[in-house]
């Protein structure tokens, strides 16, 4: 009789477990990928458009023959984006050099200062 329990048991693990095969694999949802954060590296190539959707106006806009040197400050450094015209006319990022020596660190100090200018409430009176 022990031994009948046993296939009895034996049987009811088989099935639960082939029917646990046999379910829909879990659904994972992927969200897209984030923008890379912008560095001095991938800042070449840019246009104005995406400069000023990520930096906000420059402080300065100069243009010199076919270039354009745009300037951003923040606390920690100035940036100078120099942008030339690409075949089709577009103005885009030549080079990117930071007055601090340290790009990554310029770059992030602009990015968080216009994230920080845009948290500020305005004083109440």
């Amino acid at each position: 009789m022990a031994l009948r329990g046993a296939f009895r048991v034996t049987g009811v693990v088989g099935f639960a477990a082939s029917l646990g095969a046999c379910a829909a694999p879990p659904v994972v949802a992927t969200l897209p990928a984030a923008p890379p954060p912008m560095t001095a590296q991938n800042l070449v190539g840019a246009t104005p458009a995406s400069l000023s959707a990520q930096f906000g106006p420059p402080a300065l806009r100069r243009v010199d023959g076919a270039a354009q040197v745009w300037l951003y400050h923040s606390p920690v450094c100035g940036l100078n984006l120099i942008l030339y015209p690409d075949h089709a006319g577009v103005p885009r990022v030549a080079a990117a050099v930071p007055d601090n020596g340290d790009a990554a660190e310029c770059v992030a100090s602009i990015t968080h200062e216009l994230t920080d200018a845009a948290l500020e409430h305005p004083a109440s009176s």
